[in-house]
């Protein structure tokens, strides 16, 4: 028995004690932060690959066993006829393996979009190495062209400002945040249709005009800003195809609906006032409620939003201030809100045409099976359906408004 357990215990050392020797250290391998999707010729991509390089101070850090990542990104672009074979051409002419553990967006120029990705989301989520959050982002402008000129002025790490960008969707709702994962998932279903982020380059010389809540496509917004990357808005999908784009304010209507609003500032223009406006910073209330149903086989869709407001723009002088005054604001807030959120459905469900919204999985319970759900064909059907929006504005502040 010792000489048994005392063998037991060699084994168990020489196995506690075995290195990986399939190991690679961080130094050996090309982390990939961003990849990009263009079309090239019949049949062929332009894959473009950005890596994230080390800081000048990461070469002083190794020593003490840390390392760290800078702003300045290499960008590698080939043409090719699939990701993966792309990769490995990458793969033979640069020096360190390909990684893409690390990859936050993923960019398709709206060219390749309108042509179908569903085979290019299929890989992509096929790889064990992208994470299922990755962000999907559809530019206006070549997918190349957007990374090239994404200089993040406020962060240090570029992978890091991607992941800021998309969570502005928290606290604006002017975007949206879909990830590979969902996306995936979206053009496989029959219960809603698939979007992503809306991108583009904010041009040099924007002469649009002001607009409220933020009623402009990428690249329209007029930022002068040293960041040249916008995201702003939906990109509309029709199975895996791109078909159109949604506003940032459409944005906001859908995170409403969705039950994805944190928070989100409204400008509401004043009633009889021209070029008057008040702000509110809205929350949810109570979780938007969804129903759908049915007559003569057209969809009847019921959407009731609830929120709670608190006024921005306050002074103590404006006439917003007695309780009879903040009713006619919920009532004129809650008319406004509403209107934007049926010009909403409408673009979707008329113009697109696309239930990005997902309001199939409220329609499905009126059938007693999955086959005849199936033959409903309820994306299709969708276009027909009508509406009909409650929305309830509740403004918590008794205090008044100030005229802009």
């Amino acid at each position: 028995m010792k000489k048994i357990i005392f063998i037991l215990q060699i084994f168990l050392i020489l196995i506690c004690f075995t290195g990986c020797y399939d190991a690679r250290g961080i130094e050996e391998l090309a982390y990939v932060v961003a990849i990009g999707l263009d079309t090239s010729g019949e049949n062929q991509i332009e894959l473009s690959l950005q890596f994230a390089t080390a800081s000048k101070s990461s070469s002083s850090s190794e020593s003490s066993g840390s390392s760290s990542q800078s702003k300045e990104t290499n960008i590698t672009t080939i043409k090719c006829n699939t990701i993966n074979s792309g990769i490995a051409l990458i793969n033979s002419h640069i020096s360190k393996k390909i990684n893409l553990s690390h990859c936050k967006v993923l960019v398709i120029s709206e060219e390749l979009a309108k042509k179908g990705i569903s085979r290019y989301i299929d890989t992509l989520c096929n790889n064990i190495e992208i994470k299922a959050d990755c962000s999907v982002i559809v530019s206006k402008c070549d997918a190349k062209e957007y990374l090239e000129n994404v200089k993040p002025a406020l962060e240090n790490l570029t992978a890091r400002y991607y992941e800021s960008t998309i969570n502005s969707a928290e606290y604006t709702g002017y975007t949206v945040d879909m990830t590979l994962a969902e996306f995936y998932s979206k053009t496989k279903d029959s219960y809603c249709e698939p979007y992503a982020i809306l991108g583009s380059i904010t041009k040099e010389e924007n002469s649009s005009s002001p607009e409220i809540n933020a009623k402009y496509f990428a690249g329209d917004n007029p930022i002068d800003d040293k960041d040249i990357i916008d995201n702003l808005g939906i990109a509309v999908f029709k199975d895996d195809k791109f078909i159109g784009e949604l506003t940032g304010l459409d944005s906001l209507c859908h995170v409403i609906i969705t039950n994805e609003l944190d928070e989100c500032t409204l400008t509401v223009p004043k009633q009889n006032e021209k070029e008057k406006y008040f702000d509110l910073l809205l929350t949810p209330e109570k979780c938007t409620k969804c129903s759908v149903s049915f007559e003569n086989d057209i969809p009847h869709i019921n959407i009731n939003v609830s929120l709670r407001g608190k006024g921005l723009s306050i002074n103590e002088n404006s006439k917003y201030s007695t309780e009879c005054s903040i009713d006619e604001i919920n009532t004129y807030a809650s008319k406004y809100l509403k209107d934007a959120i049926m010009a909403y459905l409408n673009k979707t469900s008329k113009e697109y045409g696309s239930d990005i919204c997902g309001f199939g999985k409220y329609a499905v319970k009126n059938y007693l099976t999955i086959d005849d759900w199936y033959s409903s064909n309820w994306l299709e059907n969708y276009q027909n359906a009508d509406f009909s929006v409650n929305v309830s504005i509740t403004v918590e502040s008794g205090a008044a408004f100030m005229e802009q």
